[in-house]
């Protein structure tokens, strides 16, 4: 309650504080004056539109165009193309993405990320985000601001991914249809409708897929419903609703003698029992904005979602199911001067989440083996002030306050009641950025910014399943200076340092296949370097044309001061990470209808457990396609073809960290990444 009370008077307040001048100003300046020659990209993470020039925060923003690269079957190939990002993937429902090295040590999924799909959180209640049910061709682009420097979606450890959905521009009708390799097909059927009032977009996709390896079957389908009412000039309402139902075979990981020889077999307990995950989920938001004048602005939004899964293992079957509930509302004021502008905002996030989960032995007449349920909440409160003077010194500052807790019930007692509560004390968050624009084509920005990450539910259980009361949550600074600038009108270049600190690490220890015990075992240090750089070769709006363009991450991220089990890790790199990612694309337009795109990713080899006694190899992967695309009267047409992993390279495109070896087998760290491989896809639309 004292949340919600402070934010209301937060609210109060900053209606009630007046400019001086502020009424006398009806148009905004343009504040993009001194580099217009900079692609014009606008962002929207801090809820006041900034050119990418001019943004006082690491972020970085991938089109359309970028999300469309390639066989479009998930987002993985997308978001490694932006510097300081790795995302694995060791099927179509296993993938883990970090940011500068956060969350690496997750066995099999994301956490440590906040994710929005618009107003839709895409991560649960204890940190856990699942990214891999995304349709490409249903986001319109996606901005990626890194480290904890986001105070208006709370301050997550590792950064903020903000998934923006797809509107209607026009009345369209389209169908597009992908053939690739290992029996994959997959069709997306979309439209649009505009009218003066209310525009929709709506998506339809369905995916099928036999896959590279043993027991790799995967059937998904995603449904998508995007739509805006405009009341008045100042007033609308969107809602956003979206669907998935997946059902995926599960090879799971392999020992590197397999990987190496059979790569394309499934783990053989995997495999024997025919393992698989089953899942259905669905998910709403619904957000009203309001401009009462050209210096005020409100929003408001509601959220839900529920989900279904099964999930067949070799050691047991489980069972889940959760839904969550939750809002977020905002105030926003704007104060303009002679020379300076502030914008101010203030508003809270509530999220209520309930999770029952259970498991069942595979053994018959055995039965039931657990039985419980979560409740996860927590509130976020926010505040943040935006500045800039004279279109040339842009400050943002903001905190962000959390209170989380848990309510764990143990509904399986026969080994006891393990039930209880964990409840962790507030924290608060700050954030301050600053760019100065040195000159109309050179930039300099820093940043300076707190975060923390919760436990997951597997790490707040001691060994027995009662509660640990002494977990903490993992909390860490991030600073970063940086620079971005233009040559001669054609290469865009950018560059920065950073160092994230972070204490009470959260250490998911192993004890079993299936099994974690949290602790906070020590401290991590997270220093890089990443660099992007764009080269119009030639005028992009003549032909033919070429733009190159590529980014590099050199990193060390390692235990600054870890021991476990009497074991002392101290200097070890983190596994799942890498000291060094590379990626370049060539893209070239012949004539204004052909496109030809060829890119390259590297990654360094990476340790596959805290020891670091072993290592996976170095890879790099070449991909290339070619499109072609045209329009008659109104019958729009496309077609596109490519390979991937031109050279074939045998590589792990996902490490299971840690793997325990169970009974006299080796551990299984490796998941394989697919061979070379090709696909078509055919769009055919009305406009």
């Amino acid at each position: 309650m004292k949340f919600l009370q402070l934010s209301i008077l937060l609210l109060l307040m900053l209606f009630q504080f007046t400019g001086k001048s502020q009424e006398k100003v009806t148009t905004e300046k343009d504040t993009t004056a001194l580099s217009r020659k900079i692609d014009e990209v606008t962002v929207s993470a801090f809820r006041s539109p900034y050119n990418l020039f001019n943004t006082p925060a690491p972020i970085n923003v991938l089109s359309t165009l970028q999300l469309e690269m390639g066989n479009s079957i998930t987002t993985v190939e997308a978001l490694n193309q932006a510097p300081g990002l790795l995302m694995q993937t060791g099927t179509m429902n296993t993938n883990r993405l970090t940011i500068r090295g956060i969350g690496s040590r997750t066995p099999y999924g994301t956490n440590k990320i906040k994710a929005y799909f618009g107003e839709i959180p895409l991560t649960t209640g204890d940190g856990e985000t699942v990214l891999e049910d995304l349709e490409n061709t249903a986001i319109k682009r996606v901005e990626i601001v890194k480290g904890p420097s986001s105070s208006l979606f709370g301050a997550g450890l590792a950064g903020v991914i903000l998934f923006h959905p797809k509107t209607a521009a026009q009345n369209f009708a389209q169908n597009q249809t992908i053939i690739g390799s290992f029996g994959t097909i997959k069709n997306i059927l979309s439209a649009g409708v505009v009218s003066d009032k209310l525009d929709i977009f709506a998506l339809g996709a369905i995916l099928k897929s036999e896959g590279y390896r043993e027991n790799n079957k995967t059937n998904r389908s995603n449904i998508l419903i995007n739509s805006t009412f405009t009341f008045s000039p100042n007033t609308n309402i969107q809602v956003l609703l979206k669907g998935t139902k997946m059902s995926a075979n599960i090879p799971s990981s392999l020992d590197l003698p397999t990987f190496q020889q059979t790569p394309e077999k499934a783990a053989s307990n995997w495999a024997a029992i025919q393992g698989y995950e089953e899942y259905t989920n669905g998910q709403f938001g619904v957000s009203m904005n309001f401009l009462p004048d050209n210096n005020h602005k409100i929003s408001a939004a509601v959220f839900g979602s529920f989900r279904d899964a099964d999930e067949l293992r070799p050691f047991n079957r489980l069972k889940e199911s959760s839904n969550y509930l939750g809002s977020r509302a905002y105030g926003q004021k704007t104060i303009i001067g002679e020379s300076s502008k502030f914008i101010l905002s203030t508003g809270i996030e509530f999220f209520r989440e309930k999770y029952n989960w259970s498991t069942i032995s595979n053994s018959a007449g055995a039965g039931l083996q657990s039985d419980n349920t979560e409740q996860r909440q927590y509130e976020n409160l926010f505040f943040q002030v935006e500045s800039n003077f004279n279109e040339k010194i842009f400050i943002s500052a903001g905190v962000n306050g959390n209170l989380t807790q848990f309510h764990y019930t143990d509904k399986f007692i026969e080994n006891g009641d393990q039930s209880g509560n964990q409840n962790y004390k507030p924290t608060i968050s700050p954030r301050l950025g600053a760019n100065v624009v040195v000159s109309r084509n050179f930039s300099v920005f820093g940043n300076v910014s707190h975060g923390f990450s919760t436990p997951t539910f597997e790490e707040t259980l001691l060994p027995a399943g009662e509660i640990n009361s002494e977990i903490k949550p993992e909390t860490g600074w991030n600073a970063e200076i940086g620079v971005r600038s233009q040559l001669y009108g054609r290469v865009q270049f950018s560059a920065s340092y950073y160092r994230i600190y972070i204490k009470n690490l959260l250490v998911a220890r192993r004890t079993g296949e299936d099994a974690y015990v949290g602790v906070n075992a020590g401290k991590s240090l997270h220093p890089g370097f990443e660099t992007e750089i764009k080269w119009n070769v030639t005028n992009p709006s003549n032909f033919p044309s070429l733009t190159i363009s590529g980014n590099a991450t050199i990193a060390n991220y390692h235990f600054s001061d870890f021991t476990d089990l009497n074991v002392d890790y101290s200097g070890n790199n983190l596994p799942g990470t890498t000291k060094n990612t590379f990626f370049a694309l060539a893209n070239f337009n012949p004539t204004k209808n052909i496109n030809l795109n060829l890119w390259y990713r590297f990654a360094g080899k990476m340790p596959v457990n805290d020891a670091n006694s072993a290592y996976s190899d170095a890879s790099g992967i070449t991909n290339f396609e070619t499109r072609f695309y045209g329009k008659l009267n109104k019958l729009k047409f496309e077609l596109k073809a490519g390979i991937q992993n031109i050279f074939d390279i045998h590589y792990a495109s996902m490490l299971a960290v840690n793997a325990p070896a169970i009974g006299n087998n080796l551990p299984r760290y490796y998941y394989p990444g697919n061979p070379r491989n090709y696909f078509v896809s055919v769009l055919i639309g009305l406009e």
